[in-house]
């Protein structure tokens, strides 16, 4: 890079700032791990002369340019965080050691309020799955190393890596690692985390397993969707919290499989009665089946979070049972009056689960 291209682009970041202070936000968080401050900091991607090239000193001095350029424009008061890996885990890259030595100087510059602290890179799809662990790896694998540079500079430190339950990111604030943790698939999974700490009600949190049917979605089609929960991303048609309604109903679902799961816990919260049908002596279906496989085990809480819900409803469970006409109509499921209406479910899959929750939501506002 030309010094000329170098004085444009730290512009650009202070430009961005900008309008993001200008939009009313509280602060802004510079992403460098993957990109281009980053790239300038590796001895592997950055081949300059100085000033910009060398030295590790040399090496961080475009994204102290930036951080200085940023606060002479928007001033003291905005947030300012940065996101980077304080250990790329390559050969001949910046080491632990390397990453210690920067957050020290990110502290002591006066020119951010905290650190946001990850591990590794994202240059290849095995590398990616390091930093961004995925369902079957190890929960939280660099956390410790987060607190290792908490304990080493003493100054605010942030962290985000599989953090997937409330129980870890309570450890990890007590125990003095991160002053915030970061658990974005968690909240995408459930997106009110908060609200049900505060309220008491964390054996109802919704829990992420980790399949990142999220992340490969933004790719695929540009949305962020979540294999286990159909609202995200659909918010617009789909409400994350169920509605009353007008009209109690009596429904049979047919199959307690994520998607029969889902319709019945739809159909409950919604307050109508509902019984279902399972051929199979548990609940679960084709996951049950993948869960099995240790690196997929996680998956079962796809179905244990909907029994529990299911069970707080009343929902009735009949496995080991045929759904023949016989036996949805029979007096053993107790219908005082009216036959109910009858919900059968697909096998499953992301787009089942969708199917059988507007599914659920319809049957329940017959």
């Amino acid at each position: 890079m030309e010094d000329w291209d170098i004085s444009r682009i730290i512009q650009d970041y202070v430009d961005a700032t900008e309008r993001m202070v200008a939009a009313g936000v509280d602060g802004v968080e510079f992403e460098a791990y993957g990109h281009l401050m980053e790239q300038f900091w590796s001895p592997l991607t950055n081949t300059l002369d100085a000033p910009y090239g060398g030295s590790l000193e040399n090496r961080v001095r475009f994204a102290f340019d930036v951080l200085r350029a940023v606060r002479k424009r928007v001033g003291e008061k905005p947030i300012i965080g940065l996101r980077y890996s304080a250990d790329d885990t390559l050969a001949n890259g910046f080491s632990a050691q390397d990453g210690i030595t920067i957050s020290q100087m990110l502290k002591d510059s006066g020119l951010v309020d905290y650190l946001n602290i990850v591990r590794g890179h994202i240059d290849t799809d095995a590398g990616l799955t390091d930093l961004i662990p995925v369902q079957g790896m190890r929960a939280n694998p660099h956390l410790d190393f987060a607190g290792e540079i908490r304990a080493a500079t003493g100054f605010p430190t942030f962290h985000a890596a599989k953090i997937q339950d409330v129980t870890t990111a309570r450890h990890a604030i007590a125990s003095g690692k991160l002053d915030m943790v970061g658990m974005t698939r968690a909240h995408l999974t459930d997106p009110h985390i908060v609200r049900k700490i505060m309220a008491g009600q964390e054996d109802m949190i919704r829990p992420c397993v980790g399949a990142n049917f999220c992340l490969d979605r933004i790719y695929a089609g540009g949305e962020a969707y979540c294999i286990h929960n159909p609202a995200t991303g659909r918010e617009l048609t789909m409400p994350h919290v169920i509605e009353a309604a007008a009209v109690k109903r009596k429904l049979v679902v047919v199959g307690a499989g994520p998607a029969g799961l889902e319709a019945a816990r739809v159909a409950a919260e919604r307050g109508h009665t509902v019984v279902v049908l399972e051929a199979a002596p548990k609940a679960g279906g084709q996951i049950r089946l993948t869960s099995q496989s240790p690196r997929r085990r996680e998956m079962i809480s796809i179905i244990d979070w909907r029994l529990a819900r299911c069970e707080e409803h009343g929902v009735q469970m009949r496995f080991n049972t045929l759904a023949d006409a016989d036996t949805v109509l029979a007096g053993s499921l107790t219908w005082s009056s009216s036959p109910p209406a009858v919900c059968r479910t697909p096998r499953c899959s992301p787009r089942a689960m969708t199917s059988s929750y507007r599914a659920g939501t319809s049957s329940a506002a017959m």
